[in-house]
């Protein structure tokens, strides 16, 4: 194989031979998770959102990585630099990083700008007041100190935007249709969304499933599960912390919509709210118990990655080299 095919033949062996197979290891391991009934639908979150982003994520790290500084010499990308001997040598694997590096760019484009829209900020002096008010009278409500603004914005309800620092916009004409009490109950699951930074999580997991096109239709329904499953979670959150059951079933059921927001209050599949509603009228008669926690998403995510990405200078090249071996042979294949 030529030097230059490689890292084009490669990369479209990695996206039509690779990361489906992972999808579909995935996929096996989100079916059984997904059958224990004993556990409940809200139980192995955390797992089963790594199971939905490392699959693609994992696998493209470690090739990144592998890429950059692994040669078929056996010494790191920066060695190439320096090394006449053997940079003919380092083509191929850091041109297929790079070549891999791009497509993985371009298909995160369309998820990366619709989570940088938001609704746009509002003036209502009679609402902020109102919220404000709300907030410091609640102190499950504290986190959202200075992180609640109102918008106009049409058919707006209520939802959370903004990744490292995210904030809770209320519509106004939204806000208008509900108590105090309903405003403050689904303050409450918003903040549980400020807390978790699920914009951010919701981001990654977008953004793993666009980087396996061909993968993601085995992973889609999953996803869909595990983004019910956080907002019930939330749901159940705000309740233990104090938010009113009731008046929160009514509020998700006003917000009930075909919405666009990413992270929002509203459920606009039916099945979805129907469980979120029966949930909270359950918990208006018994009150919620919070279960174990586990080990939290972000720091499991990132050790795993930091593991993958550490992982091409302490071993060989035979992966990689298995890589290339199988896209020169199908490359021969489907040539003849």
């Amino acid at each position: 194989m030529i030097e230059a095919t490689f890292p084009l033949f490669g990369v479209t062996f990695v996206v039509l031979i690779v990361l489906p197979g992972f999808a579909l290891l995935a996929k096996l391991g989100l079916v059984l998770l997904e059958r224990d009934e004993a556990g409940g639908p809200l139980r192995g979150l955390t797992l089963r959102y790594v199971l939905l982003t490392g699959s693609s994520v994992l696998p493209i790290a470690w090739l990144l990585s592998a890429g950059l500084h692994q040669a078929e010499t056996g010494t790191s990308g920066l060695a190439c630099l320096f090394d006449d001997a053997t940079s003919e040598l380092c083509f191929e694997p850091g041109f297929f990083a790079l070549v891999l590096a791009l497509t993985i760019l371009a298909s995160s484009i369309r998820v990366i700008l619709r989570h940088r829209e938001g609704a746009p900020v509002a003036s209502n002096d009679a609402l902020l007041g109102r919220l404000a008010r709300i907030i410091s009278s609640d102190p499950m409500l504290t986190g959202l100190r200075d992180r609640v603004v109102v918008t106009d914005r049409n058919g707006f309800a209520l939802g959370t935007h903004g990744l490292l620092k995210p904030r809770v916009f209320v519509g106004i004409t939204f806000a208008a249709q509900l108590s105090d009490e309903m405003l403050a109950s689904a303050l409450g699951h918003e903040a549980e969304h400020v807390r978790a930074l699920d914009p951010l999580r919701y981001l990654l997991i977008h953004l793993a499933l666009s980087m396996n096109p061909f993968g993601r239709f085995l992973l889609e329904p999953h996803a869909a599960r595990w983004q019910a499953a956080r907002e019930a979670h939330c749901d159940r959150e705000a309740v233990i912390l104090g938010a009113a059951p009731l008046p929160l079933a009514e509020a998700i059921v006003r917000a009930a919509r075909p919405a666009r927001e990413i992270v929002a209050l509203g459920a606009p599949d039916t099945e979805v709210l129907k469980f979120r509603i029966g949930m909270l009228l359950a918990f208006s008669e018994r009150a919620p118990a919070r279960g174990h926690r586990g080990p939290s998403t972000f720091p499991v995510a990132l050790g795993l990655l930091l593991i993958v990405l550490l992982l091409p200078h302490h071993s060989g090249t035979d992966a990689l080299d298995v890589l290339h071996t199988s896209a020169e042979h199908a490359l021969i294949y489907f040539w003849r």
